[in-house]
């Protein structure tokens, strides 16, 4: 699979936008200090609570699937009475 001159242009542009940007945010990396590991002020930690579940879960989960086992009981009721009911094996 040959490549296009258009293709290999935008590639070297980009690479040499990205040398570009390394080369630009080197003098700013090279000034970062690495501070101690202990935090400035100890915070203790809370117990989290029990959370009640949300309504969505109680009441729209349940819905859903009665709603979903209806449905595919209406189709499979359709199917057996309307569908199956209008063709007759004639032996």
């Amino acid at each position: 699979m040959r490549k296009s001159p258009k293709t290999l242009v935008r590639g070297v542009v980009v690479a040499l936008l990205f040398i570009l940007a390394l080369a630009l945010a080197a003098p700013a990396l090279a000034g970062v200090q690495v501070v101690a590991a202990e935090p400035a002020v100890v915070v203790p930690e809370e117990a989290e609570e029990a959370e009640e579940d949300p309504w969505t879960a109680r009441f729209l989960g349940p819905a859903v699937v009665v709603i979903a086992v209806v449905s595919v009981g209406s189709a499979a009721s359709y199917y057996l009475v309307r569908v199956r009911g209008r063709y007759r094996v004639v032996q």
